[in-house]
């Protein structure tokens, strides 16, 4: 099915970039994760750093116990 032209309040709204899921890393993944359980009071910066932290502790560990 074709898409909808945009029109009206639409032409103004910013294209979002999509990620292809070919793209996403193992580590890409796990800090999806990994924000789930985080406070949404924290600045998006320290929430990424702090999700990519927990991510890359994810993968040390899995590393171990295979």
């Amino acid at each position: 099915m074709a898409r909808k032209k945009a029109e009206g309040i639409e032409l103004l709204r910013p294209k979002q970039e999509t990620v292809e899921l070919q793209d996403m890393t193992l580590t890409d993944f796990f800090a999806a994760f990994a924000m789930l359980g985080s406070s949404t009071m924290n600045h998006p910066e320290d929430l990424a750093k702090e999700a990519y932290d927990k991510a890359e502790a994810m993968i040390k560990e899995r590393e171990i116990r295979t």
